[in-house]
């Protein structure tokens, strides 16, 4: 009887030991694959800002100017506040994506951070902010945008500098990602890029 109950407690404490390694790999599994999907996800998020910002004032060179007697601002994509405005955590933009040099009501572009998303803007009038995150899945802790301006040369262009933090539940550290994008369009030299700058490029 001794020897059976022995056995059968040895029995138990391996079987106990198989679970609690089991549970283990499985959560670490997990953890891992949270983690990769979280970067990803911030990866692409950061993508799809680099992409569209690139594109900040876009408008056809073959276009007709619509106020030829303005020589500061002589089309649709400059001049109004959604055609280039910019705070630490938002920015607005416009964007002549049919080229035909009329502002329509899905050309007015942006991002901000709301709560713990980040939003894209996706129509002018009424304005439409649309998620690009959930938060159960990825929560951004902040949304940092800087604009460097180059008073030297326009023809470079200003450099926005991108700065997402974002974190997910099973991790304690959050993760930091930084890009830069070039704003080339000549568009963005029409307007006072110098009043939405915060430094200077040397």
């Amino acid at each position: 009887m001794v020897n059976l109950l022995v056995g059968m407690a040895m029995g138990l404490s391996v079987l106990s030991a198989a679970v609690f390694w089991v549970h283990f790999q499985w959560t670490h599994d997990r953890q891992i694959l949270e983690r990769s999907h979280a970067q990803q996800e911030t990866r692409a998020l950061m993508d799809t800002l680099v992409h569209d910002i690139r594109r900040a004032n876009f408008y056809s060179v073959a276009i007709t100017p619509i106020y030829p007697q303005d020589p500061v601002c002589p089309i649709a994509f400059c001049g109004a506040s959604e055609d280039f405005y910019l705070t630490p955590q938002q920015i607005l933009f416009s964007i002549d994506r049919n080229e035909n040099g009329l502002k329509e009501n899905n050309e007015c572009s942006g991002f901000r951070l709301n709560g713990n998303q980040i939003q894209t803007k996706t129509s002018c009038q009424p304005v439409v902010w649309t998620s690009l995150t959930q938060p159960k899945h990825l929560e951004i802790l902040a949304l940092e945008l800087r604009l460097q301006c180059n008073q030297s040369s326009s023809i470079v262009g200003e450099l926005l500098l991108i700065e997402i933090r974002s974190q997910i539940s099973t991790e304690k550290m959050p993760l930091t990602w930084r890009r830069g994008v070039r704003l080339r369009n000549s568009g963005t030299h029409l307007r006072n890029a110098a009043s939405n700058c915060t430094d200077t490029a040397t």
